[in-house]
This record gives C-alpha cells, sequence and structure tokens, in this order.
C-alpha cells in the first residue's frame, strides 16, 4: 500500500510540473517567462561544457547603454531582438532568430524588452 501512496505522490508531481505555468501580467515576470519559453537560454547561458553560443546577457540591463553610442540601453535591446543582425557582440556569430520580433506581440516584446532591462 505505500508503495502505491508513493508512485501516485510521484505522479501527481509529475503532473504538476507537466502543466504550463499561466502567463504572468507583471511584464518583467512575463519576460522571464517569454525569455525561457523562446529557448533564449539555448544560446545565452552556458550549456553542458560552459560554452555560450551567444554572448551572455546576465548584465545587458547595464551593458546595452554603453553598446552603440547615442542609443538608450531600451532601444538597444529592442533592435537586437527585432534586427539581431544590426550589431553582433564581437567574438559572436550572427546566429540570431530572425523571426522572434515578429513572432511576438507587441505587449510581449515590450515584457522581454522589460526583463532583460531588469538583468543589472
Amino acid at each position: 500500500m505505500g508503495r502505491v501512496v508513493l508512485v501516485c505522490i510521484a505522479l501527481a508531481a509529475i503532473l504538476v510540473a507537466c502543466v504550463p505555468e499561466a502567463p504572468a501580467t507583471e511584464p518583467v515576470a512575463r519576460g522571464r517567462q517569454l525569455y525561457r519559453s523562446l529557448g533564449c537560454a539555448n544560446c545565452h547561458e552556458p550549456n553542458l561544457v560552459g560554452q555560450r553560443l551567444g554572448p551572455a546577457l546576465d548584465h545587458i540591463g547595464t551593458v546595452a547603454a554603453s553598446r552603440r553610442p547615442g542609443m538608450s540601453a531600451e532601444e538597444y535591446i529592442r533592435q537586437s531582438i527585432l534586427d539581431p543582425g544590426a550589431f553582433v557582440v564581437p567574438g559572436y556569430q550572427d546566429s540570431m532568430p530572425r523571426d522572434l520580433g515578429r513572432d511576438l506581440s507587441p505587449t510581449d516584446l515590450d515584457a522581454l524588452v522589460a526583463y532583460l532591462l531588469s538583468l543589472k
């Protein structure tokens, strides 16, 4: 009987883990959800051997303001999503998906930008 209960608890935990998270309404939280669901971490965070395909975004909210003279951090991040080839960080290839900006609603784009700006 005890094993049956443990199996039921394990199955319930798996089912709960598989239920999609409800979309957040607060922009930074929604942007974090989008970052995860779009797979941004696949390129912008270290893989199993510690390498990244794209530049680190850990401090992009601060770094973005210095990437292009005369361009705010918000403008730079937005442009990097909508037109990824406009500026390629030295040492990385121009491999960002081209359709990302087209596929996001204006609200989701704003949320993703807000999340990235929060990474200081």
